[in-house]
């Protein structure tokens, strides 16, 4: 999809984007890639469809490739994601030469002799380097939860990670590898279907669709189904509200290619929710659908166990709603505590300052405006990019 920075005058002003320009114009007619996973369905690529083209709007030739793999190399991925995110599997675990394989496929068509830089994304194509070095600068950007690694998975890893160039991770408190690092936080983009202005008509229209009516307070999280996401804890937690406040539940995620688990943990979330009144569960990659929960809705939850960075957070911040969220990842960063929204640390936590927010609307509209204000200034893909072209610059 064509991205003109020019569009986004209007939303951050003439300053900002005078300044990408001047910036990137060191930059013009390098050649770089992108590598992932998935084309669709998680925040790695919808940053990517945003950021690429506005690279090569600015004048750098941007390129995106997608690694083919199969579902037993999925399978493998999945765990190390999951012990880069602190759980601990078999050291024996035997399935690696499979992961190798695939990135050593992959190497033999991608083709990269004319880049001068090559930022590798997560742990699918990591290993990837090893196949295709060649003279150009090689990044690794990891969107993973890299508080507390399982070490065993790590230092398997490590093999890999240290002959990057550097490495881009979103937060710094994270376990930072060796090579030079970088912390960039990624972004929202104001401009697609799921972040731009939608009608009040539009929302209910899209909602009625789903069966989703608006006569009680609408509490929401949308998150792929993931156990880190914790969709049990968001509805044990709503069970205990509701008993004092009426209001509804919707649980919104989509399934990526590149996570086996997301049918299994959906079809355990489903089967909870029939037992609960007032919850609805659905699977839909929909950003318009997505666009109309974040607006409709009185409070938006992220109650993550691990997180790599939790954009949802900000995109319901961007429209003006209030978010409650776990001291997690990236969250912490996106959410002022008290001031447009909260941060929780336990279950009980969260069950009290939900309450709080749906008996206090006016408060939680206040909050969602100063929060709207506060993505503006920092979490939008103008900042993204320029964060790009200074490490790019620097490499």
């Amino acid at each position: 999809m064509k991205r003109a920075l020019k569009k986004y005058r209007r939303v951050v002003g003439d300053e900002t984007v005078d300044r990408i320009l001047q910036e990137a114009a060191p930059l013009k007619g390098r050649h770089i890639v992108h590598i992932n996973s998935t084309h669709y369905g998680g925040g790695v690529a919808e940053m990517l469809n945003s950021l690429v083209p506005l690279m090569n709007d600015i004048g750098i030739n941007a390129g995106w490739r997608v690694m083919k793999g199969t579902p037993e190399f999925f399978f493998v991925t999945k765990k190390f994601h999951n012990a880069l995110q602190g759980e601990r599997i078999d050291p024996k675990f035997s399935r690696k030469r499979v992961y190798l394989q695939v990135n050593k496929t992959f190497a033999k068509i991608s083709h990269l002799e004319k880049h001068s830089c090559v930022i590798v994304h997560d742990v699918q194509p990591l290993p990837f380097i090893n196949f295709e070095k060649k003279k150009q600068q090689w990044v690794w950007r990891c969107h993973i939860d890299l508080s507390n690694p399982d070490p065993h998975t790590y230092n398997y890893l490590k093999r890999f990670i240290a002959k990057y160039d550097a490495a881009i991770i979103s937060n710094e408190k994270f376990h930072h590898p060796k090579n030079r690092c970088f912390i960039i936080h990624p972004s929202i983009d104001p401009l697609t279907p799921k972040n731009k202005e939608m009608k009040e008509k539009t929302i209910k229209r899209i909602l009625s669709r789903r069966g989703i009516d608006l006569d009680k307070p609408l509490v929401t999280q949308v998150s792929r189904f993931d156990k880190w996401k914790d969709p049990a804890g968001v509805l044990h937690g709503y069970k205990n509200v509701k008993k004092k406040c009426d209001c509804r539940l919707v649980l919104l995620g989509s399934m990526a290619d590149d996570d086996p688990e997301g049918p299994e943990i959906f079809k355990q979330v489903n089967e909870e929710s029939k037992r609960m009144k007032d919850v609805i569960v659905l699977a839909e990659y929909n950003d318009y659908l997505v666009n109309a929960l974040q607006r409709a809705s009185s409070v938006i939850v992220q109650k993550s166990l691990k997180e790599g960075f939790g954009l949802t957070v900000s995109e319901a911040l961007w429209k003006d709603t209030a978010v409650i969220g776990s001291n997690a990842g990236g969250i912490p960063l996106q959410i002022v505590d008290g001031k447009t929204g909260f941060i929780v640390k336990s279950q009980r936590s969260y069950e009290k300052k939900l309450h709080w927010l749906l008996k206090n609307p006016k408060e939680a509209e206040e909050m969602g405006m100063r929060g709207h204000e506060f993505v503006k200034d920092n979490f939008l893909i103008t900042r993204h990019l320029l964060d790009y072209i200074s490490m790019l610059k620097k490499m």
